[in-house]
């Protein structure tokens, strides 16, 4: 019942990565700024364009966060198709869906006080697919959890045979 599990894992794994970018984002683009502040370091047009150019990979982010996200809705549903489900499990799987939901309430609320905090100004701007996902973590958990129960309880039962149209095994 390991692919169960995965529904909580999802939560966790992408509040954890928008947690660390989020606070990478900002201590970046903060360091930056104030780097570029300096005359001296003004003054040389190279390290300019080296300091500017590392907005194009920090402003990418957000993209990581979506695709790391899509990846694991994936990895649910391919496991959940191998995984073999036995209906009586359907229950305890309902039940860790709803662990699942309850929880990543609190990590939407942590989500909100974090990205809203004072001290990251308008930071949570440059994450607006991330913003939508955490901000709606448990409406994306239970339909993420309601299709990974689908896809591991109500595939077809597969019989094996000699091709003959015989028998199961």
């Amino acid at each position: 019942m390991a692919s169960t599990n995965d529904v909580i894992l999802i939560g966790v794994l992408i509040f954890g990565f928008a947690i660390g970018f989020f606070t990478i984002y900002y201590i970046s683009t903060t360091v930056t700024t104030q780097m570029l502040a300096i005359p001296t370091i003004n003054q040389s047009s190279a390290t300019v364009e080296v300091l500017q150019a590392q907005s194009k990979v920090t402003s990418k982010m957000d993209y990581i966060i979506f695709g790391v996200f899509i990846g694991l809705i994936l990895a649910l549903m391919i496991s959940g198709w191998f995984v073999g489900g036995n209906p009586l499990f359907m229950a305890i799987y309902f039940l860790i869906i709803i662990v699942a939901v309850t929880s990543s309430t609190v990590l939407s609320n942590v989500w909100e006080t974090t990205s809203q905090s004072s001290i990251f100004g308008s930071t949570v701007s440059s994450f607006p697919i991330t913003n939508n996902i955490l901000s709606n973590l448990p409406l994306y958990l239970a339909i993420i959890g309601f299709l990974g129960m689908v896809v591991m309880f109500a595939k077809p039962l597969l019989t094996g045979g000699d091709g003959a149209g015989g028998g199961t095994y």
